[in-house]
């Protein structure tokens, strides 16, 4: 196959999270995609460094087995306990030297492009899609100098850049680039799949995520003490920068209507969205908003959900969602799709078809930028 054929992707999420949760981010889906769609295409995942042996125990007992050609080294080397987001930078330093040509490189991983590409990878075609605002990244603000220093220079290099929301354009624009609009998306046959699972009880309000800095914990108690009839379920995995951050998220499964459901897999997260009466986005604004775009949102809307949220960057994009301001504003919101159903439960709102909110159209217009 020719080089012309090749690609090199460098993600952010590394391989034992793909292989041990599933396709469940930006780059994991447009990774699947691009399998689905170029299945020919020579594809080579440079994944970011992991102590030894995490790398061999994902591919060994993860859920799933992609059949891209990784390559993720693992050295016998450990973060800094003090310093842990460190290993973002230092991990590069067990990269391969040897120099490797590629038709095209996609990555999300801004750090280790700004090393790798021009340098030890060489390629005609260079295009970057836009996460969260690494700069503004909570995790991220121990090495924020050299996250700024791999922005100016990926900007720099890059053919083409895509962006998830209108923050991560505003990014872009900081360092002079234009960048193109393309939100997230999701499978809406994934999710749609399911049905509906609802069983007799209260009404649930779901949240499935990050439980980080990003949630609004005081939003969420307030809520749920105003509204002990209804039952909240929060879900997902503990991504917190402090271990005060943390304590404050496990404080909320002492209050009596709320559940801390703990991480769901992502191949069976369609059929926990399906026993929810309402999607939930409680997330903060402005404080520890990363400028990126919330893909639960079109996952909560692709099973029929009512949605409630705060008001986010793009939380408005889609039909179906209730924007709502504060406590007040989101008890309400809830409280009035609450009454509109009683006393039978709030009924599916499907989701109007529209491919551009599908990860097949954000893979095509990618594969499109990298001439592929």
């Amino acid at each position: 196959m020719g080089r012309e054929d090749s690609l090199i992707a460098l993600p952010m999420h590394g391989e034992v999270k793909l292989r041990r949760e599933g396709y469940r981010t930006r780059d994991g889906h447009v990774l699947e995609w691009i399998e689905r769609l170029r299945p020919e295409l020579d594809v080579t995942v440079r994944s970011r460094p992991e102590p030894f042996p995490r790398v061999s125990l994902a591919r060994r007992h993860g859920r799933i087995s992609p059949t891209w050609e990784w390559q993720s080294p693992q050295p016998l080397a450990l973060p800094s306990p003090r310093a842990r987001r460190r290993w973002w930078v230092d991990s590069l330093a067990h990269e391969p030297s040897a120099p490797v040509e590629s038709g095209a490189v996609l990555a999300w991983n801004p750090i280790a492009a700004a090393r790798l590409v021009g340098a030890t990878i060489r390629t005609d075609r260079f295009v970057i899609d836009l996460l969260d605002d690494w700069s503004i990244h909570v995790a991220l603000q121990p090495i924020r100098k050299e996250v700024e220093a791999a922005y100016r220079r990926v900007f720099e290099l890059a053919d083409a850049i895509t962006a998830n929301s209108e923050g991560t354009v505003a990014l872009a624009a900081r360092f002079g680039r234009e960048a193109e609009l393309l939100p997230n998306g999701c499978d809406p046959e994934r999710f749609a799949a399911p049905g509906d699972r609802r069983a007799d009880g209260p009404v649930v309000v779901g949240y499935a995520g990050k439980l980080s800095e990003r949630l609004d914990v005081e939003l969420i108690a307030s809520v749920a003490s105003d509204l002990p009839e209804v039952r909240f379920e929060i879900c997902g995995p503990y991504a917190t920068a402090s271990a005060e951050a943390a304590r404050a998220i496990r404080a909320l499964d002492r209050i009596d209507n709320v559940t801390l459901a703990g991480d769901v897999p992502y191949a069976e997260l369609p059929t926990r969205i399906a026993s929810w009466d309402v999607g939930w986005v409680p997330h903060r604004v402005g404080r520890d908003e990363v400028g990126g775009d919330a893909m639960k949102t079109y996952e909560y809307r692709a099973a029929g959900l009512p949605v409630v949220s705060t008001p986010i960057i793009g939380a408005d994009r889609l039909p179906g969602v209730t924007v709502a301001e504060g406590a007040p504003g989101a008890r309400d919101a809830l409280e009035q799709i609450l009454r509109s159903a009683a006393p039978a439960r709030p009924p599916r709102v499907p989701l109007e078809a529209d491919p551009t909110w599908t990860w097949r159209h954000k893979t095509e217009r990618i594969l499109e930028l990298l001439d592929l």
